[in-house]
């Protein structure tokens, strides 16, 4: 029975804003210039979390992954050579290209990753909003006439966001966020984006970014979707590849969450502080707890303490 926490790991994006630090202290530092994305829970080739202290001869997580999977992210751990999730957060202080990520069927047959996410909103700006799916039908055609115009615009629903709300962004959707959204992003283990849209602005190396057109055209779902943000007392989802929910605690209020062997559970603190047993956690920090860890006590501290919990299920 143990209880990890994991190093994180920065990416600096065009679109980067500058709120992490405001968000939480564990953030305030230099290197957070133009930083997009905080990759909080890794497994791939490329990026591998690493763990605040090491556990007997295992460093990061994909160790963790290969030698001790039952035991610590319990008997519901799919097949694989990496742990299945990617854990973020989001900071955009511009827009995100539009996008899109294959579906499983699609995938397979390309050999890409599927991806599917859900979105919590840390935080907010006035006005702020974020694109999901088609308001209308659209015909290959129409879709090869605007991919990598400003046009593509007015076919996308652009949804208001509020702090404390989640959405959920299924794979095969057109999305892309607005700037002023701080978020913490739960997705499979993917790294597919497919561009197709990017505002007209350049890359580091003065020249336009890629638009993926052709793979676009395969990976997008052509129907009209009318997506709905979720309040912050229905923020609980089930997913083929995991689920999630909002926990959230008054001061001095305590929870008894019964750990079994069938999960891991991973908690990410997003208000307030909160003692986990007898260790004081605030804003911003994130434990993941082993499955075979048993009962776990959670209590708040300040007025308002938020919690994500994201587990298989």
């Amino acid at each position: 029975m143990a209880i990890f926490q994991f190093k994180p790991i920065y990416k600096k994006k065009i679109w980067g804003g500058s709120r992490l630090k405001f968000f939480s202290a564990k953030h305030n530092h230099q290197q957070l210039t133009e930083v997009g994305e905080v990759w909080e829970l890794v497994d791939r080739k490329e990026e591998r979390s690493e763990l605040e202290v090491p556990y007997g001869s295992m460093n990061n997580l994909h160790e963790l992954w290969l030698n001790k999977r039952e035991e610590i992210f319990g008997k519901k751990s799919p097949a694989g050579s990496h742990f299945p999730l990617i854990i973020k957060i989001l900071d955009c202080g511009l827009p995100t290209s539009i996008q899109v990520h294959p579906d499983e069927d699609t995938a397979k047959i390309y050999g890409w990753e599927k991806k599917t996410e859900f979105w919590f909103f840390l935080d907010t700006s006035p006005g702020s909003f974020v694109y999901l799916g088609f308001k209308q039908r659209l015909f290959p055609g129409q879709l090869a006439s605007v991919i990598g115009k400003k046009e593509i615009i007015k076919y996308i629903n652009a949804i208001p966001t509020s702090r404390s709300h989640g959405l959920l962004v299924h794979s095969g959707q057109v999305h892309a966020i607005g700037g002023g959204n701080l978020i913490l992003e739960i997705q499979e283990n993917s790294d597919t984006t497919f561009r197709i849209y990017d505002w007209e602005r350049k890359g580091r190396d003065g020249r336009p970014r890629p638009i993926h057109d052709r793979e676009a055209m395969h990976a997008l779902s052509l129907f009209p979707y009318t997506p709905r943000l979720l309040p912050p007392e229905e923020i609980s989802i089930i997913e083929k590849s995991f689920a999630l929910k909002r926990i959230e605690l008054g001061s001095g209020q305590s929870l008894l969450h019964l750990v079994d062997e069938d999960s891991f559970m991973y908690f990410f603190f997003c208000e307030g502080k909160l003692f986990v047993e007898k260790k004081l956690y605030e804003k911003g920090q994130a434990i993941l707890v082993s499955a075979d860890h048993g009962p776990l006590r959670i209590t708040g501290i300040d007025k308002k303490n938020e919690i994500i919990a994201v587990y298989f299920p």
